[in-house]
């Protein structure tokens, strides 16, 4: 009896050292505030668009969020903010405003929210932080802390490539708008060792991207007023 009784007293033991690392790693991950609430999937977002093609104007992300708690049987509604003192881009000119009065469906555990980027308007050399909050006092309130808030990095940014140079003759100054146009009908950036075995197929493209300008004027992008020996 002495025996059996050393042997189950072990095994409670280590059930409850089992039970205490799982509820530390819990605790050490997130901080979970109250029974239900709602929460974004990631705390950081970055989006690099210099290298889409030129006509994609805007470029929509989707910011997932999660519903912590039982379903419900009937809509419920959340709040997001704008978080003014670390947001950099402004609404209606570097992406579209949206709607911060939200409703989760009933029987949903989650949420998508859409964000318009208004591609056009972003300058070159920049970068644009849009940050967002769960606001407290709703019907699903932020229920982890450190996925309360979410931060969206994004830029239009297109560098020179290496080999711009030695065809400047051709293309002048460099400007993203020239490459962005190329990379549309190419269907991707080129690299050095690319543009060293098909220099003179890229200029045939790059011919075509000087046409398209020329016959836009309004956008501003000028081409060497030179012979294309392609």
């Amino acid at each position: 009896m002495k025996k059996a009784y050393t042997i189950m007293w072990h095994l409670c033991l280590y059930a409850m050292l089992a039970l205490n690392v799982c509820s530390c790693t819990q605790d050490e991950s997130f901080s979970f505030r109250g029974a239900s609430g709602i929460s974004f999937e990631r705390a950081s977002y970055r989006l690099a668009m210099g290298s889409l093609p030129y006509s994609v104007a805007d470029t929509v992300i989707r910011i997932p969020l999660t519903a912590v708690g039982s379903a419900s049987t009937s809509p419920r509604s959340y709040r997001l903010k704008v978080i003014d003192t670390v947001t950099t881009a402004k609404a209606g000119v570097h992406f579209q405003p949206f709607s911060t009065e939200r409703i989760l469906p009933a029987g949903a555990t989650s949420d998508t929210l859409r964000i318009n980027i208004l591609r056009r308007n972003l300058n070159e050399d920049s970068f644009y932080v849009l940050a967002i909050g769960i606001s407290e006092k709703t019907e699903l309130p932020p229920i982890i802390a450190e996925l309360s808030k979410m931060q969206l990095v994004f830029d239009n940014r297109l560098d020179m490539p290496t080999w711009w140079a030695e065809l400047a003759y051709w293309l002048g100054e460099y400007d993203k708008k020239k490459y962005q146009k190329f990379i549309e009908w190419n269907g991707s950036p080129v690299t050095q060792k690319e543009m060293n075995e098909r220099k003179y197929e890229y200029l045939r493209i790059f011919k075509k991207v000087k046409a398209y300008f020329e016959a836009h004027p309004q956008e501003g992008v000028n081409f060497p007023d030179v012979h294309w020996e392609v």
